[in-house]
């Protein structure tokens, strides 16, 4: 899955590895799709994902959901995205998109001094909106072409552009490299714990959409691709055909309801 689910660092797209395979309808032998030519791969890999979900995520999902206030898991939520913004400024910043750069620079510092570090999205109230942004899109507003659809092991749907915008993420997210310098114990290891869980929380609809997919493989990589699309060109993608359903919608805003 990790996206958003993404999906986008490392929590990101752990959080996406659920976005995976209940039953598989496999191709016809022979047939391949050029937009997914490593098919046969990712199918495999989609029933993986989706069977660690269901042994692991999805219970540790409830048990989160069920045992923390809903005014705690809103003070994470907003904790990890603070964390994550100085990031997306930067990426703001290469994508040449300036007018989003001073929002993420505003919601940061808003956030992180009137907002206690984050536990509080007072931004919000001023009408900053949070946004994703990541190396991956970076690369596609570049002009670098998207390449095969691929499905991780435990890092869900992505390409082989956003491949390599992972590994990028990996090691340039300044906000989390900020948390490394402070060399507290165990401190990174809470943050990307939180952060896989967090993410599995609010992906809850979507894996109940994905529940009801006799082939959930297919719906996800539509689901994905169409989602990856709109979230690259930042919410501009024009809808071309307003009488089929609109998958990104099944992903966009996916929050639990208590």
């Amino acid at each position: 899955m990790l996206k958003s689910f993404p999906i986008r660092p490392v929590s990101a797209g752990l959080a996406l590895l659920a976005l995976s395979a209940c039953a598989s309808v496999p191709p016809p032998s022979g047939v391949v799709n050029p937009d997914d030519p490593y098919e046969g791969w990712n199918r495999k890999v989609h029933s993986f994902n989706m069977g660690v979900d269901k042994a692991v995520m999805r219970p540790v999902s409830n048990t989160y959901s069920a045992i923390t206030p809903k005014p705690l898991k809103e003070g994470i939520t907003n904790i990890l995205r603070n964390i994550r913004q100085p990031w997306i400024f930067v990426n703001d910043l290469l994508q040449g998109e300036f007018g989003r750069a001073k929002g993420t620079f505003d919601r940061f510092f808003l956030n992180t001094v009137f907002g206690l570090g984050g536990i509080f999205d007072v931004a919000h109230a001023a009408g900053l909106e949070y946004h994703e942004e990541d190396f991956g899109q970076t690369l596609a507003v570049w002009g670098v072409k998207p390449g095969a659809y691929l499905v991780l092991p435990f890092l869900g749907p992505s390409n082989l552009r956003d491949g390599l915008g992972f590994g990028v993420d990996f090691v340039g997210n300044v906000g989390e490299i900020g948390l490394d310098k402070m060399d507290v114990e165990g401190l990174q290891m809470t943050q990307l714990t939180l952060k896989v869980i967090d993410a599995r929380y609010r992906a809850t609809g979507t894996f109940e959409a994905l529940d009801q997919e006799r082939d959930s493989y297919t719906f996800m990589r539509s689901a994905w691709l169409q989602n990856r699309q709109f979230e690259v060109l930042n919410g501009r993608m024009a809808k071309q055909n307003t009488e089929e359903p609109d998958l990104f919608d099944e992903l966009e805003g996916d929050e639990t309801e208590e």
